[in-house]
């Protein structure tokens, strides 16, 4: 968990570095037509959910390390579980879409 912690920011701070890059070298923003709307947007709440995972990962990292969790009681560790690999599918898709066959 504590891996996947630090690639979700990893990821974050390389999509932070990506917008400043983008917008104040290359002059590409949200106002630069269609395609700059949908990039930033759909990045944009992309990163947003990476956000939502990383601060589950966070407290379900913070709750293992307290021994919370057990055979019977564990419903938090696979919700962040399942929403994580959503997350993962679609940033994928994302990938696809707006970098590859741009």
């Amino acid at each position: 968990l504590m891996l996947t912690l630090v690639l979700g920011l990893l990821f974050l701070g390389l999509m932070m570095y990506e917008y400043y890059t983008l917008v104040t070298h290359e002059h590409f923003g949200v106002n630069t037509g269609v395609y700059g709307s949908l990039f930033f947007v759909m990045t944009g709440f992309h990163g947003a959910h990476v956000l939502g995972g990383v601060v589950g990962i966070g407290v379900v990292l913070a709750r293992g390390m307290r021994g919370q969790f057990s055979a019977e009681h564990h419903v938090a560790v696979e919700a962040v579980h399942y929403y994580w690999h959503f997350v993962d599918v679609v940033w994928i898709f994302l990938f696809l879409t707006i970098y590859v066959l741009r």
